[in-house]
């Protein structure tokens, strides 16, 4: 039992590695040159040892993406630990998954790309419930603050129940996280383009029935997140 319990730790070690090391060569070379006949090269593996671990290369994306699943739930978790009401950490939790865009727009981009049926279609079952149980335990979070923030009593939309109201936003903030914050060429991936970026979330939120922030507890909510997210170690 000690022999199999070591062995299965030695695997899952590696396993860390190996994915850690494919976010570096993507970081370095783009992810169309990642090959599993690459990582194994720069692993020092043979072939057969990294097929032990992947399946595919669509594998190793799943993984990346539960890896960025993960580090947002702990920066979702620890806003739900905060002393805050439930709109205050409804502005948090969309913060947070800007500001995880932006400090790992790497990440952010395999979150993205992983959705896609080719993706899912080719990567293993294993993979995939592994991601799903994270994303789970994500909208359990997510969940249990909108229950907070209507416990509150200040959602206002006669027309769409909380819950599609927050699915409304999850939009907004994924399409703002990859148009504004993947190319430095748009309007709001400046620092400047901060407050604006601010100014549209919180007009986002009054028109879908939450109450509107202002400017300063806004920036004080930013500024709570940004040292969440940027202080919050990752798993490797």
């Amino acid at each position: 039992m000690r022999t199999a319990h070591r062995k299965a730790k030695e695997v899952a070690e590696r396993d860390h590695m190996l994915v850690r090391l494919a976010l570096e060569m993507i970081e370095r070379d783009g992810f169309h040159n990642l090959t599993l006949g690459r990582l194994a090269s720069e692993a020092d593996y043979s072939k057969g040892t990294i097929y032990n671990h992947f399946t595919c290369r669509e594998d190793l994306l799943i993984e990346l993406s539960s890896e960025s699943a993960r580090r947002q739930l702990r920066y979702y978790q620890a806003i739900a630990d905060l002393a805050w009401g439930g709109v205050r950490a409804l502005y948090g939790l969309m913060l947070a998954y800007m500001r995880h865009a932006e400090v790992t727009p790497v990440l952010f981009e395999c979150s993205i790309t992983a959705r896609t049926d080719t993706v899912c279609e080719a990567a293993s079952e294993t993979r995939l419930q592994r991601r799903d149980l994270v994303e789970a335990q994500m909208a359990q979070v997510v969940g249990s603050i909108v229950e907070r923030a209507v416990a509150e009593g200040p959602f206002a939309n006669p027309r769409v129940s909380p819950g599609v109201a927050v699915d409304a936003l999850r939009s907004y903030i994924l399409g703002y996280a990859a148009m504004h914050l993947l190319s430095r060429r748009f309007l709001w991936a400046t620092e400047g383009g901060q407050y604006d970026r601010l100014l549209v979330l919180a007009s986002m939120v009054e028109g879908l029935g939450w109450p509107r922030l202002e400017i300063g507890e806004l920036t004080s909510i930013q500024e709570a997140v940004n040292e969440i997210v940027d202080s919050s170690p990752s798993d490797w």
